[in-house]
C-alpha cells in the first residue's frame, strides 16, 4: 500500500491523458469534444430552461411550468443517469492507467516474505463504491431540491377559496 502513495502523483498525467481520450468519441485526438458536449447539454437544456422558468414565474405560468420541468428533467437525467454511466465507462476504459496508480489494485500486508491479500480486486471495490456514493448523493440532492421547491410554494388558500371540511363524524 505504501508503494501506491509514491505512484499516485506520477499517475496523474496518465489519468489526464485517459480522460482527454475518453472525451473524444471519434478517436480523432480531439478530447475537448466531450467537454463541449457536456456544456452544450447542460447550458441550453438544463440551466437556460430553469432561468426562463424563474423569469416567467407568476406571469406566464404555463411557460414557467414547461421550462421548469424541461430543465429539471434534463438535470435529473444527468445526475441519475449520465454521470454514473460516464464513471463506469471511464473507469473501465482507463483501467490500465488508473489501476495500481490512482486507484489501488489490491490491498494486503507483508508478513516476513509472504504477502497476505486482504482485498484481491480493490480497484473494483473502489470504483463500485464510488458509483454507489454517486447514486446515493443523487437521491439526496433530488430529495433536498424537491423539499426546497415545496417550501417555496404558497401555503395559503387562493382568494375566494373555502377551506374544505374535514371528514369524520358530525
Amino acid at each position: 500500500m505504501s508503494e501506491w502513495f509514491g505512484e499516485f502523483f506520477s499517475g496523474l498525467a496518465a489519468a489526464g491523458r485517459s480522460l482527454y481520450e475518453f472525451g473524444d468519441p471519434t478517436g480523432g485526438g480531439q478530447g475537448w469534444i466531450g467537454g463541449a458536449i457536456m456544456l452544450l447539454w447542460l447550458g441550453p437544456l438544463g440551466v437556460l430552461p430553469l432561468y426562463v422558468a424563474k423569469l416567467t414565474y407568476g406571469k406566464h405560468e404555463w411557460v414557467s411550468a414547461t421550462m421548469g420541468i424541461m430543465g429539471a428533467s434534463s438535470l435529473l437525467w444527468w445526475l441519475h443517469g449520465v454521470v454514473p454511466h460516464v464513471w463506469i465507462q471511464f473507469t473501465e476504459s482507463a483501467r490500465d492507467a488508473l489501476a495500481g496508480t490512482l486507484i489501488p489494485a489490491s490491498a494486503g500486508i507483508d508478513i516476513n516474505e509472504t504477502r497476505v491479500e486482504i482485498v484481491q480486486d480493490l480497484y473494483m471495490v473502489i470504483t463500485e463504491g464510488t458509483l454507489q456514493a454517486l447514486m446515493i448523493g443523487g437521491i439526496v440532492v433530488t430529495i433536498w431540491a424537491a423539499l426546497r421547491m415545496q417550501r417555496s410554494l404558497p401555503k395559503t388558500l387562493a382568494t375566494g377559496e373555502t377551506k374544505p371540511e374535514a371528514g369524520g363524524y358530525k
